[in-house]
């Protein structure tokens, strides 16, 4: 089937919640896991990088079979939006086992490596159930160049609305002197298990408005399928090989990841370059001001993006985009730090903390980052389901969810292997992990000022590495060779062949 029907704002509306289901979840653990498992789980910075790239490696190998599955797959509920329906409790479950904490500050290492390896892997899983097949939606909705332009922007639209609950509200509620920790501590608990209590409680709130929201998408997409019905008949080796012969699948792919690497490392270390680098308390309201305002940019220039890949190349429309973003980088990179005693910005009244120069010049760092951030979450997710056709015009077949699911699994491999470089340079430039009991009062301690050395590496590995990741993501989306024209003339030839 041909498919030029313009898609209408509900359908956009209702897969966009697929992506704001999953970025409650994604934003949440993005922003706060790293931070979470080592200054509040007490796990060394060395381990926390081991836990994220075993747990990512068996999420890139789930993700490659459960693609496979989903295209073999026949129901009532069709091929992909079953899993969403049925995985969607699962999903939001998970989530919560991350934010458990089982243990105490004399835990020895290895068992605290152990629960939060097991714990990631699982939650992992269930990811892979619902969300592989929700990202090859995408290519099963309509086949029509800009029209998936259109539905991406609504998709990325909803997904920052996800990532805004997921992290500035999750902030708000999990953390020290929140209002569910202050809710512990007038209950008899002690400030540290007041923190740990107020994330469990937090994780448990979004963890149900995840499991809905998929639910809900799950329940009203629709699946057009634009291809045959055949059975992929390649095995997974020769599916992989047959991927890999296409320039065009190594170079949009290659496009895609670099521009995900480098969004995920500014999540992870968002939260290290507020508290350590800039001095700011990591759960204070302004802190949340920071996560929220790039979001709420990235939402509102969303469709002057769209408008610009409607007009010109996707490519060319990138390109402005990374350039945006770097300029971003470069005033967060200048942005200068509170001095003295860490956390005296929680102390300060919030006139002065507005009128300081360190908060004037991160609001406009944020400010210039949102406005090319939704750029780069938008361009690429475009392309990448343009290759289907190109896969069905080459090898005769139309195989989405084998094609999403090898997609995710290179992103995933290298995510783990990204994240966890992080995680060694900063246990290389001497960030301590926390907590930690102190010696002469025998407290818990949470917090502490690194050093300069381990500050300043915060610093220049959150501005400078995913600007250099950026600058290599648009070689990659130049060398794809994607165009509207190409395309187009791939998709004739196919209906003909129909």
């Amino acid at each position: 089937m041909h498919d030029n029907v313009k898609i209408s704002r509900k359908v956009k509306f209702f897969y966009g919640l697929g992506d704001l289901s999953a970025n409650i979840l994604l934003a949440a653990f993005s922003f706060y896991l790293l931070f979470f498992m080592v200054s509040i789980g007490g796990l060394k910075p060395a381990l926390a990088s081991l836990v994220f790239l075993v747990a990512k490696i068996w999420d890139a190998i789930t993700d490659v079979w459960m693609g496979r599955i989903s295209d073999n797959t026949k129901s009532k509920f069709g091929k992909r939006r079953v899993y969403m329906i049925f995985g969607a409790v699962p999903f939001g479950l998970m989530f919560i086992i991350l934010w458990l904490c089982p243990f105490s500050v004399e835990t020895s290492q290895f068992i605290k490596f152990l629960y939060y390896l097991m714990a990631y892997c699982l939650f992992n899983t269930t990811y892979t159930i619902v969300y592989v097949p929700y990202n090859s939606l995408t290519a099963n909705i309509t086949d029509d160049y800009d029209q998936r332009s259109s539905l991406t922007t609504a998709r990325i639209v909803l997904a920052n609305v996800g990532l805004i609950l997921g992290a500035a509200l999750f902030g708000l509620f999990a953390g020290d002197n929140t209002v569910f920790s202050d809710l512990f501590v007038d209950a008899g608990y002690s400030r540290f298990e007041a923190i740990k209590n107020s994330y469990l409680v937090s994780s448990a709130i979004f963890g149900l408005l995840a499991s809905v929201t998929m639910l809900i998408s799950g329940l009203n997409v629709k699946e057009r399928y634009t291809g045959n019905e055949e059975k992929n008949p390649y095995g997974l080796f020769k599916t992989l090989s047959q991927f890999i012969k296409m320039k065009e699948f190594r170079y949009t792919t290659a496009y895609y990841l670099t521009s995900m690497l480098g969004f995920d490392i500014l999540l992870a270390l968002f939260m290290f370059y507020i508290q350590d680098s800039l001095g700011y308390a990591p759960d204070g309201i302004l802190s949340m001001v920071f996560v929220a305002i790039p979001l709420l940019v990235a939402m509102a220039t969303s469709v002057v993006w769209d408008k610009l890949s409607a007009k010109y190349e996707k490519h060319r429309v990138y390109l402005f985009s990374v350039i945006v973003t770097s300029i971003g980088l470069i005033i967060a990179l200048l942005v200068p730090s509170f001095k003295g005693e860490m956390y005296q910005s929680a102390s300060a009244s919030m006139g002065e903390l507005l009128s300081s120069g360190t908060t004037i010049i991160l609001t406009l760092a944020v400010f210039v980052v949102g406005c090319g951030m939704s750029g780069i979450q938008i361009l690429p997710y475009a392309s990448i389901p343009d290759i289907v056709e190109l896969d069905e015009y080459t090898y005769g077949i139309r195989r989405e969810g084998a094609y999403y699911g090898v997609q995710s699994f290179i992103y995933k491999l290298s995510n783990g292997v990204a994240l966890a470089l992080v995680s060694l340079l900063l246990q290389l430039f001497q960030y301590k992990e926390t907590p930690f009991l102190d010696e002469g009062t025998g407290e818990v301690v949470y917090s502490f000022v690194q050093s300069q050395t381990a500050q300043d590496a915060v610093r220049i590995i959150f501005c400078v590495l995913p600007a250099a990741i950026f600058v290599i993501s648009i070689i990659c989306a130049y060398k794809a060779n994607m165009g509207r024209n190409r395309f187009n003339e791939i998709k004739e030839e196919l209906a003909k062949r129909r």
